[in-house]
């Protein structure tokens, strides 16, 4: 499955967050979605902070990534 963010390209943290997020996506865990979704929402906070991303990326990938808690 393609997804539309590669953890690949952010550091570390992030990458780790997202791969686990997109784990439990196709595991359909939707307890551990959330779990993620938690990290991914502080951990983009402060990539927005450092610099990494800016806050138009930040919605945007809160919401990508909401969406498909609730696929």
């Amino acid at each position: 499955m393609e997804y539309k963010y590669n953890p690949e390209d952010y550091e570390e943290v992030l990458c780790e967050y997202m791969t686990a997020f997109y784990r439990a996506y196709e595991e359909k865990n939707r307890l551990y979605m959330s779990a993620e979704m938690q990290h991914l929402y502080a951990e983009t906070k402060y990539a927005m902070k450092e610099g990494d991303i800016t806050t138009a990326d930040r919605e945007e990938m809160l919401m990508y990534f909401g969406g498909l808690i609730d696929d």
